[in-house]
């Protein structure tokens, strides 16, 4: 499957044999996030099951060891069942995503298949018309909320559109990610994190963070989001403006990672200041969703494009691995130095199962760049 002896290839089994220890660690428990180096697990799978289970089925594919089979994988990811009916979040595509549409594509299982397109109408609930936006929470003190990481999972409603042949989820789902391109990005094609609309008028009433160091600095983790889910949209959509977006969000966060590393502080503010916490999270999802970035760029013959974001991508993926892999069974994750919450305090230099997910899914990228098979499986 990929060449013997590669660096990477030996990188990626050893972050698929932590995946092996800590699936027989949890006994059925999904990982969130850590808390000093030891995994906060809850039953529904949060928002981050979806990773973990994905993280199975990428196992399942290469079964060094036949702990993980596929059968273990779907029986983790029909757990999420549960969640076909939360119209209270925005987090779908993160759920179903790499555990059922990848799964599906992995095996074929109509249960699964099924669970993802039900899951995308949770997203259709949470649309307002009157903005073209979604609204990330439906709690208290969020009315009239809409983040940047929704883009992540609005190709859940254009795959399920077209499985399901609803053209009003698919339309859904391009007018919410146009509207994303028009009210986060700015003129420097930095985003923000969050958008407010009034309740009432419908109109944009603040532009501003939830996670970043300030209203006009950008949040990095949102920016790696902005870079893949524009990717990810041109993917499904074969929109030529949403890979045009991406490459200018990869340029902006290329050029504000650190100079030395090209990893990203936590907000890109803090470039170069060894004072405040990188966030290795960000630096993962920029790095895969700069892969296939890459690979689209390749398929429409712009050769130089491509080859350029994907040795840019390995850069950021060798200084992981200098410096924050952790093959270690008894703490951590795969990927040390994630900034979960640096406003609040909460989650730094600590591992998450979206860190561990997206550097997994960005050698798995690398490693099977020329077959499109194997990629064409990802959500």
């Amino acid at each position: 499957m990929v060449e013997p002896g590669s660096a990477l290839k030996n990188v990626f089994e050893r972050g698929l044999k932590k995946v092996e220890f800590l699936f027989v660690k949890l006994k059925g428990k999904f990982p969130h996030i850590t808390e000093k180096g030891k995994w906060l697990t809850n039953a529904n799978g949060h928002w981050t099951g979806g990773f973990w289970t994905g993280l199975l089925w990428m196992d399942s594919m290469y079964n060094q060891s036949g702990i993980i089979d596929k059968t273990t994988a779907l029986n983790q990811a029909k757990k999420l069942k549960v969640r076909i009916s939360d119209n209270k979040t925005h987090d779908m595509g993160f759920i179903f995503g790499p555990s059922c549409v990848f799964g599906n594509r992995i095996q074929p299982d109509d249960e699964l298949a099924d669970m993802a397109v039900k899951s995308s109408y949770n997203l259709l609930d949470l649309f307002e018309e009157k903005t073209g936006l979604i609204q990330a929470w439906r709690e208290p003190g969020y009315e009239g909320v809409a983040i940047v990481d929704t883009i992540m999972n609005i190709p859940l409603m254009i795959w399920a559109g077209k499985r399901s042949k609803d053209k009003k989820l698919f339309d859904t789902g391009m007018i919410a990610a146009d509207h994303i391109q028009k009210e986060f990005i700015r003129k420097d094609h930095s985003v923000f994190h969050m958008v407010r609309w009034d309740t009432k008028s419908y109109k944009v009433i603040e532009r501003t963070t939830h996670q970043g160091y300030r209203p006009d600095t950008c949040w990095s983790r949102g920016q790696a989001w902005a870079l893949y889910g524009f990717s990810n949209m041109y993917r499904y959509t074969e929109n030529k403006k949403y890979l045009e977006t991406s490459q200018k969000l990869s340029d902006f966060f290329w050029r504000n990672t650190d100079d030395d590393s090209h990893l990203p502080r936590w907000d890109f503010f803090f470039k170069n200041n060894v004072e405040e916490p990188l966030d290795t999270s960000a630096a993962s999802i920029a790095a895969t969703g700069m892969i296939l970035l890459s690979k689209l760029l390749s398929d429409q013959n712009e050769r130089e494009e491509a080859n350029l974001w994907k040795e840019r991508a390995e850069e950021i993926i060798q200084a992981l691995i200098k410096k924050y892999f952790n093959d270690n069974p008894d703490s951590y994750g795969i990927i040390k130095g994630v900034t979960v919450d640096k406003p609040r305090n909460s989650g730094i230099n600590e591992s998450s199962m979206y860190g561990d997910y997206y550097f997994m899914e960005a050698l798995y990228r690398l490693l099977n760049y020329d077959k499109e098979a194997m990629t064409n499986k990802l959500y």
